[in-house]
């Protein structure tokens, strides 16, 4: 009669780290007021992006939550302003290019 071990029960416990969070990308400030008039509310923009497949979110101070998403390669929208100051996030783009196209007066 041959003689078999019993087979090995063999658990593997994972340590408990949750898994990590994406990092959220530095804003880089850009002040508009270079090209623009300071009593200008809004900003229509065209955004070029590189690497094309690349993506970059604008917004003003206070409007953090609802910034503009502008994809590449080269996208156009309007901004709100709040400020001299706009913030760019990107999100797989590396550089950026902004052209002013046309902007929008306080009344």
């Amino acid at each position: 009669m041959d003689m078999q071990q019993p087979p090995a029960y063999v658990q593997m416990v994972q340590a408990e780290t949750p898994p990590e969070e994406p990092v959220e990308p530095a804003p880089v400030e850009v002040n508009v007021w270079k090209y623009i008039p300071e009593s200008a509310t809004s900003v229509t923009m065209i955004v070029t992006l590189s690497p094309p497949t690349g993506q970059a979110v604008i917004y003003a101070a206070g409007h953090e939550n609802d910034g503009t998403l502008f994809k590449g390669p080269r996208s156009i929208d309007e901004v709100r302003l709040s400020g001299p100051t706009i913030y760019v996030k990107l999100y797989g783009a590396t550089s950026f290019n902004i052209q002013y196209t046309n902007y929008r007066l306080r009344e």
